[in-house]
């Protein structure tokens, strides 16, 4: 039988356009990574042994795009969402925290090597770009119920 566990968080990242509009921060791939080489994605990770899932989002925000939320004039957000998916290298049902955070327009993003390219992109095509279920419903519940209000 399948192990469930919650070891790893996802964390959206979004800023007011020029416009007006929200734009959500993705993540492409390295081409060289392992697992899923080339695909787009928000922020995602890892807990570690030490660490609460709020912990993690903060410390992979920091490490996959260089934004520390103590440097910013909010909070992390916690998405009303937990994201699911099966990984077949452990046999493992993964249960994933989702938060988010207004990055200020102008903040500078610092890839790791786990990533080649980043864009700002406004939600329909954030949508589109997305592959995993989890990221896109993350996505369109961090929208439709938290910046919406």
């Amino acid at each position: 039988m399948s192990n469930v566990t919650a070891r790893m968080v996802q964390v959206h990242l979004y800023r007011r356009a020029g416009n007006g509009e929200w734009e959500f921060l993705l993540l492409r791939r390295s081409p060289d990574e392992v697992l899923y080489p080339g695909i787009w994605q928000v922020v995602t990770g890892s807990m570690e042994a030490d660490e609460t899932a709020m912990q993690a989002a903060r410390r992979e925000l920091r490490e996959e795009t260089g934004v520390d939320v103590s440097e910013l004039h909010t909070e992390l957000l916690i998405v009303p969402f937990i994201a699911t998916f099966y990984l077949a290298t452990d046999d493992s049902i993964h249960h994933v925290p989702v938060f988010a955070a207004e990055a200020p327009v102008g903040a500078t993003i610092v890839l790791s090597d786990e990533h080649d390219h980043c864009e700002w992109l406004c939600y329909e095509d954030a949508w589109k770009r997305l592959v995993f279920p989890g990221h896109r419903e993350g996505l369109r519940i961090l929208r439709e119920y938290v910046l919406s209000v």
